[in-house]
């Protein structure tokens, strides 16, 4: 079992950072799980040119750790995605990787187990998971967790149990590979089919790069 933890947090140290480095401790204690983890602040990774070149021939032209980290996500059973709250938004970071790294056309995280993890300090800490939901529901997880924690800044998250529970859970959905829920399969029947494949069908040759990843993904 392959889980890809990412922290989308600029602070290798910050609450973002305790909290999935506890995660990844609670699942390291399975003997069959892999474990990888990611500070994007370690990652260079350049803003979207919007080119649209990555629809056509599958991989984006900038050469840099988008298309690598896009490749650990894809061969990964799981991810974990945590961020804190910016601007009643994700980090940055976060995003320009969203931008890059052919998450909701090409379905990235197509029958993939999925958590969100978000911190914040004053407010719209939902309202950032929901961007992650968003994300996660649209490029095709199979499952969506979650956890959002309100605490003063760099402080230790005092959520100990909590996650210990999560990452049970997180470990049995991915293990028993357990099915969509049904409020989600009905989000992404519709955003897919009545949004993302007619689209990519109208494009043609232009997207043939997805259709690649979708032959891939076993996606119709």
């Amino acid at each position: 079992m392959k889980i890809v933890i990412i922290n989308a947090s600029p602070r290798k140290t910050g609450a973002t950072a305790k909290i999935l480095n506890e995660f990844a401790h609670n699942l390291f204690e399975k003997s069959d799980v892999e474990i990888k983890s990611i500070n994007l602040s370690d990652c260079k990774i350049n803003f979207c040119a919007g080119c649209c070149g990555c629809y056509k021939s599958g991989v984006c032209h900038i050469d840099d750790d988008a298309e690598m980290l896009s490749g650990l996500i894809d061969s990964a059973d799981g991810v974990i995605i945590g961020t804190p709250t910016y601007a009643s938004n994700v980090s940055g970071q976060l995003k320009v990787f969203i931008d890059r790294g052919h998450f909701v056309i090409e379905q990235l995280l197509k029958n993939k187990h999925t958590i969100g993890v978000v911190t914040y300090e004053n407010a719209d800490g939902n309202t950032a998971l929901k961007v992650l939901r968003k994300l996660c529901v649209f490029s095709g997880a199979k499952t969506f967790g979650k956890l959002v924690v309100k605490l003063p800044f760099n402080s230790k998250p005092l959520v100990s149990g909590k996650i210990k529970r999560i990452s049970d859970r997180f470990y049995n959905t991915v293990k028993k590979n357990k099915s969509m829920s049904l409020i989600n399969c009905l989000i992404h029947f519709f955003v897919f089919n009545f949004g993302i494949k007619p689209f990519v069908l109208k494009k043609g040759a232009d997207y043939s790069g997805v259709k690649i990843h979708w032959e891939r993904r076993n996606i119709c």
